[in-house]
């Protein structure tokens, strides 16, 4: 989720990216170079297009007193 929620942001963070290369090589028998290349694709296609997105969000502010 933390891996997720930071590169929804557009922020790339080593040590949590290595963390779930070690579990997706580990998971998919693959070797950490394999998992590394396949993550890190998906990564930045996800990062791409963080500004917009949180550009988007600031435009639609939570409402004090809702929830």
């Amino acid at each position: 989720m933390s891996l997720a929620d930071k590169i929804w942001k557009g922020k790339r963070v080593t040590d949590l990216e290595q963390l779930m290369i070690e579990r997706l090589a580990e998971a998919g028998r693959q070797r950490p170079w394999e998992a590394f290349v396949a993550l890190d694709d998906v990564l930045d296609h996800i990062a791409q297009d963080a500004e917009r997105r949180l550009a988007f969000q600031a435009e639609h502010p939570v409402a004090p007193g809702i929830g």
